[in-house]
């Protein structure tokens, strides 16, 4: 089977749009600088000046090298304005039809254990002042890099379908080998989440948990496994291939109680990529789609995946005290599903 060079299907795929036709230009040349980013990140210690650094300096490096290059390309792209996460807001080219959200290198602190970093971006109809208040849903395109044992993107552009390219690592170049993916039905039995937050909980997502862990003797009747590899990016590639949840709610620390995934730079663009799977992001309560941005640096809870799993969690939320253990709500009462 042949696959479609990524610059070829973005091209088509465009057609005569001026705000599709500047986005699909910028997934291009994201693609561009997301090539250099993994082949930097492969080399890891082997990179010029890193040999002897303590593991800050190292962490600090592909941080800098990641966000230097990016903005780079958006700065020579029809990009009207650039908010990263780590960086604040930058202007861009005056009078361009677009703006841009990005996180240059998400988990910049797992290369040390070879875990899988990323990108995350999208990119929003340029609106003046209000152009980061607009609600996730009015992203233009959105999706992630992954830099793993294989590097790809997974994107979406607004009215087409959930597309993964994967990089050829001898020349690379981008190819489109997943079309219009959809999450797999039924979705696996795996769920993510940080159980050393535990005890940190409210009551609906400890509840909800306990009812995984219970497996086949609880009242789910069914086995899971657990997944936790601390990379964003690496559990979203999982669940868009295998299906699933990811759980990181806020919790009662310092600090926590508006959660921590960043709304515009992590839960808009995996929010996006989930629904156009058939999947779903919410932040327990409320559609990570239709939550609005107060400030560019605001925080969410973030629960994604299998559709079924993820409004369950919300029915979880909306039972009296949680669903907690009391004996009306054990396994065997009245409220448990």
């Amino acid at each position: 089977m042949a696959y479609t060079e990524l610059d070829v299907w973005l091209k088509e795929q465009a057609g005569g749009d001026d705000a599709l036709r500047a986005a699909a230009g910028i997934v291009s040349g994201l693609a561009g600088v997301a090539r250099d980013i993994s082949r930097k990140v492969a080399r890891g210690p082997l990179n010029p000046g890193l040999e002897g650094r303590s593991l800050g300096d190292i962490f600090a490096y592909f941080d800098d090298e990641a966000g230097k290059a990016f903005m780079q390309a958006l700065k020579a792209a029809p990009v009207a304005r650039i908010a990263r996460e780590k960086g604040g807001m930058e202007d861009g080219t005056a009078g361009a039809p677009v703006a841009v959200t990005l996180d240059a290198l998400n988990g910049s602190s797992n290369i040390d254990a070879n875990t899988s970093p990323g990108t995350l971006f999208a990119i929003w109809p340029e609106k003046g002042e209000e152009t980061f208040a607009q609600p996730g849903g009015e992203a233009l395109a959105g999706g992630f890099f992954i830099y793993g044992p294989r590097t790809a993107l997974a994107f979406t552009l607004k009215g087409g379908g959930l597309q993964i390219a994967t990089m050829d690592p001898e020349t690379g170049t981008f190819f489109v080998t997943a079309a219009d993916k959809a999450l797999p039905e039924p979705h696996a039995h795996e769920y993510a989440v940080n159980a050393s937050n535990y005890r940190f909980w409210d009551p609906a997502i400890r509840t909800y948990i306990d009812d995984m862990i219970d497996g086949a003797d609880g009242p789910r009747g069914v086995d899971y496994n657990m997944r936790w590899s601390a990379s964003l990016v690496a559990e979203a590639i999982r669940i868009l291939n295998r299906g699933g949840i990811f759980l990181y709610p806020a919790d009662s620390r310092p600090g926590c109680g508006e959660g921590r995934m960043k709304l515009l730079f992590h839960a808009v663009p995996i929010a996006l990529l989930m629904k156009t799977a058939g999947g779903m992001a919410t932040d327990g309560r409320v559609d990570i789609l239709e939550k609005t941005a107060e400030r560019t640096d605001m925080r969410t809870p973030l629960i994604f995946g299998s559709r079924e799993e993820v409004e369950r969690v919300r029915r979880y939320y909306e039972m009296p005290l949680g669903g907690s253990r009391s004996p009306l709500f054990s396994k065997r009462g009245l409220f448990r599903f």
